[in-house]
C-alpha cells in the first residue's frame, strides 16, 4: 500500500512539474512577444535594447550584432542571452542549441530554473514599458525600473512606485547568476 501511495505521489509531482514548465515556457514566449512588439518602432528599439542591455549586462552594440547575425527578434535575443549568462554557456552555443530545441529544453539541459529566466524576461519587458511611460510623460526615458525607481503611474515624487517591478528589494541584478 505504501508503494502504491509513493508511486501515485511521484506521478502527481511529475505531472505538476511538467505543467509548471509548460506554463513557464508560455510565459517566456509572452514576455518575448511583448518585447518584440515594443521594439517595432525606432523609438521602441532604443528602449528595448537599453532594457535588454541592463537586464543581461551585454552592451547594446553587441546585442545589435547578435540580432543581425541570428535574425532573432528582441525577445529571443533576450532569452538567449539570459540562458547564456545564467549557464556560463556562450551565446553562440545557445543559438546552436536553439536550432533543434525549445527554450524550455535548453534551460533543462543546462540545469537552469526556467522560472528564473521567465522572471528576468518579464523584468526586461516591464523596464522597457516603464521607459516608454517615462517618455510619454516627458521624462528622459532612462530605465530605472530595475532599481525600484519609476516615474510612471503610481510613483511618488521620489520615483518610488508600487507593483512587482517597482519593489526596491527586487531587480537589483543585471541578469547574472542563476
Amino acid at each position: 500500500m505504501k508503494t502504491l501511495t509513493l508511486i501515485i505521489t511521484a506521478s502527481f509531482l511529475m505531472v505538476c512539474a511538467t505543467v509548471s514548465r509548460a506554463n513557464d515556457e508560455s510565459d517566456l514566449h509572452r514576455a518575448a512577444a511583448g518585447i518584440n512588439n515594443q521594439g517595432s518602432t525606432n523609438e521602441g528599439r532604443t528602449r528595448v535594447l537599453n532594457s535588454l542591455s541592463n537586464q543581461t549586462g551585454v552592451p547594446v552594440a553587441t546585442l545589435q550584432t547578435e540580432k543581425s547575425s541570428t535574425g532573432y527578434g528582441y525577445g529571443e535575443l533576450l532569452i538567449a542571452n539570459l540562458l547564456a549568462s545564467a549557464s556560463g554557456t556562450s551565446f553562440n552555443d545557445i543559438v546552436a542549441m536553439r536550432k533543434t530545441e525549445g527554450w524550455g529544453k535548453i534551460a533543462k539541459d543546462l540545469g537552469l530554473n526556467l522560472g528564473k529566466i521567465v522572471s528576468k524576461a518579464r523584468r526586461a519587458d516591464q523596464a522597457a514599458q516603464n521607459a516608454q511611460i517615462g517618455q510619454q510623460n516627458g521624462q528622459s526615458g532612462q530605465d530605472n525600473s530595475a532599481f525600484g525607481l519609476s516615474h510612471g503611474p503610481g510613483s511618488n515624487a521620489n520615483g518610488m512606485g508600487f507593483g512587482p517591478m517597482n519593489n526596491p528589494g527586487r531587480g537589483m541584478g543585471h541578469g547574472h547568476g542563476g
